[in-house]
Order: C-alpha cells, then structure tokens, then sequence
C-alpha cells in the first residue's frame, strides 16, 4: 500500500486507508456495551462509584487493546490514557464523561436495546438506554475512531489524550478542571460530545447563586416577635428583577438571563414566622462575561436588604451570598484549530462541511476554550431525546462520527498536518 507518508498525502487517501477498518456493526456493538453499563448521577454526584466502575470496566479495557499503555487516574477519579511518540509536537484531547441521567421513569434504562429510528424521526437504527442520547454514541464513536486508526497502522507522531471525567450531568468545572490544572494535561485542540453530526461553536455560561435571607422564626400568631425571612425574600426577588438586567443579548447565544430557579424556607412547621429563606438562581453568561463579576453584581442587589427591616416586627433581615458551581460560556470562530481540522475531516469524509449550532447549555467546552485549548462539540447524540424515557441515538450517525473522528485524529497526529 506504500508508506503513511504516500497514503496520507490527500485526504482520499486517508480515507482510503481507513475505510477497510470502520464497521457499523462495530461500532453499533461498542454503543449498546457502553449503555449497558449504568453510569448515573447520584446525590453523591462526582463520588459516585459507579462513575469510576464504569470508566474502569467499560473504557479502560478498550483503551488498553487500542495501544493506550500510560492510563492513569487523577484524585477525583477521572481517567486520563495517553498514547504517542510526540515526535511532530501535535496534540490533540477527546474527551469523554461517564456521569448521565438516573434511570428516572424510563423502563430497561440499561438494556441497550436496538430499535428502528423512524417513529423518532432519526435514520436506520437507534440504541436505547440511559445516556445514549447524551454521551454515550459519541464516546462509542471515539473507540471505534481509534480501532480504526491502530488497525490501520496509522502512527501517532504527536500525542493523543482520551479522557474520561467523572462528570456529566451536575454543571461544574471540577472534573476538567483537575485534569487539566492538577494533572497539567493540555493539547493544541479537544473535541466533547455534540449533536446531529453538527458543529457546535458556541453556548453561553452559567454561574449558580444562593442567598440565604435569615430573619428569625416565631409563631405566626404573633409576627411582631420574629422576622419573617419570606418577606425579606420577596424584596430580594423583586429588587433582582427590576435592578438586574436581562436585556443583554448575542445575536446567536440569546440573553443572559437571571432565573429563580429553587426557594426554600424554615423551619418547616406549621404556623410559624419563616425564620430563614434560601434563593437558588442560575445566571446564563455571554461570552466575555465573568461568573465572579456576575456573582458580585448579584452580590451588591442581594445586600440592599441586609439590614432593612422587617414591616411587621421592625427587626433586621441578614443576607449571605454563596457562588455555587460555575461553567464558562464558549465562543469559536472559523479560525480556530478545532474548528479547521473538523472542517477537514467532514469534507474529507462525508464530502461535505458540517452544519454549525449554537447551544443551551454550558458543558466543558467553555473551560477548555477560557484557558486557550481550542475545543468544539461535536458526535452523534441527539439533544431532544435527552433526560426524557426515550432516551436514544442513531447508529447510523455514530459510525459516521467515527468515520470523521477516525480521520480527523489520523490526519492531525500523523505526518499528514
């Protein structure tokens, strides 16, 4: 067949070398293992054991037969597997997340079954379970990717990283984050998981707020004697709506909108003056926003009503604002490297360039892009079957993604780029 440097030197060529190696049925049986191995969120979120139970079981015996020989797992339990000579000094990350949706209602969450995707409107086959729709077809992608690649003897003359977090579902930076910052593993460009086979070049960020009114209970029979934190709550509120603005928009992104999104009150009992409120909400983020700045704006609305007293007792309220979980908004133009190299690769493959999207929601991407790794989502998942019982994803579009993961990792970590 001729040297790598001959095949490689056009991208029908690689493509050539690769398609012998690619196998729908391959690929097909790799997603109904993935899905039948439960991954939930739980209340213990990133601990979990069965997050690590499946990372260990599921990915790294995969990971292993591909050729990854440097696996290791970093202190919150999220995997990172290497591979290559580092020889042309590219790199490039996938990215992979074990967490998803409990199995809520949706009967058999874990039985991987293969059905027919017309009642969904979805091409040939779908595999159904939990996380199929999410995560799980795209990560069957990406092993099926570098099957492919090793198959071909395609070498690795840069680096490859596949990693897997431990996250996926609860809207924090943790996970990427000690990856990254605490393992120092970094990369010129990365690719998470997307949807419909299109690119996705941007979604705002989100930075969580509690405030915690505290008043002071009492009967209610007797609201003089107390400080009733529900109306002290209520003033927050109305001072959050009308001083905090959510007319601020992006022409693709939307708005950055400000949302009440949990109230709690205590104690819980009967008849009684409400002696402590807590106020949930979910700022979104623009691009170039800040999730501190965004938090400190809240902060200085919030604390107007520290010290205001209450109408019927004239006793003070006391407010505390809290920064929850944050992730960072993302924005990628035409120039970015993730963005040319997947280019390449769906042009190469599927004769064509992908269509673009913008997202809802903040996932990883965001973090990546804010400290300079060049990342975009994209795979086969199918974003209006997730969190709902008929959680699936097509085969069809998972092998396709494969198909231009294959080339895309063939073509940047060889001697092709």
């Amino acid at each position: 067949m001729g040297s790598i440097r001959q095949i490689a030197g056009t991208g029908v060529y690689m493509k050539a070398l690769l398609e012998p190696y690619l196998s729908r049925d391959r690929c097909k049986n790799i997603f109904v293992e993935l899905v039948k191995v439960p991954s939930p969120q739980t209340d213990l979120l990133e601990a979990e054991p069965q997050l690590r139970r499946f990372i260990e079981t599921a990915l790294e015996p995969h990971l292993r037969d591909i050729g990854f020989e440097a696996i290791r797992y970093d202190g919150m339990g999220n995997l990172i597997a290497e591979m290559g000579s580092n020889r042309n000094g590219r790199s490039l990350m996938l990215i992979a997340h074990a967490m998803n949706q409990p199995p809520n209602t949706m009967p058999d969450p874990y039985d991987g079954n293969v059905v027919d995707g017309a009642p969904y409107g979805l091409p040939g086959e779908v595999v159904r379970g939990k996380g199929a729709s999410e995560q799980k077809s795209t990560v069957a992608a990406m092993l099926h990717a570098l099957e492919a690649v090793r198959d071909a003897k395609v070498p690795i003359n840069g680096k490859l990283y596949f990693i897997c977090c431990v996250s996926g579902e609860t809207g924090r930076i943790e996970a990427i984050q000690s990856v990254v910052e605490g393992e120092g593993v970094r990369a010129d460009m990365a690719f998470v998981y997307g949807n419909h086979l299109m690119l996705q070049i941007g979604n705002r960020g989100r930075v969580d707020v509690a405030i915690t009114v505290h008043g002071q209970a009492c009967h209610s029979s007797r609201p003089h004697e107390g400080c009733n934190a529900v109306t002290g709550a209520t003033e927050v509120i109305h001072l959050l709506n009308s001083e905090i603005s959510q007319e601020r928009s992006h022409p693709q992104l939307g708005r950055a909108t400000l949302t009440v999104n949990g109230l709690h009150s205590s104690p819980r009992s009967t008849h009684t003056v409400q002696g402590r409120v807590d106020i949930h909400l979910d700022q979104r983020l623009l691009p170039g926003d800040d999730p501190d700045a965004a938090t400190e704006e809240i902060r200085k609305v919030a604390m107007k009503v520290d010290g205001m007293t209450d109408p019927v007792s004239g006793k003070p309220y006391r407010i505390e604002v809290t920064q929850g979980a944050y992730m960072y908004p993302s924005l990628v133009t035409a120039e970015s490297p993730a963005v040319i190299q997947l280019n390449k690769a769906f042009m190469a493959v599927l004769g064509h360039e992908p269509e673009t999207m913008y997202g809802q929601s903040a996932f990883d991407q965001g973090y990546l892009n804010h400290v300079g790794i060049s990342t975009v989502n994209f795979g086969s998942g199918e974003q209006a079957f997730a969190h709902t019982d008929d959680d699936i994803a097509s085969v069809e579009r998972t092998f396709d993604a494969a198909r231009v993961y294959a080339w895309l990792v063939a073509d940047y970590l060889s001697d092709n780029a």
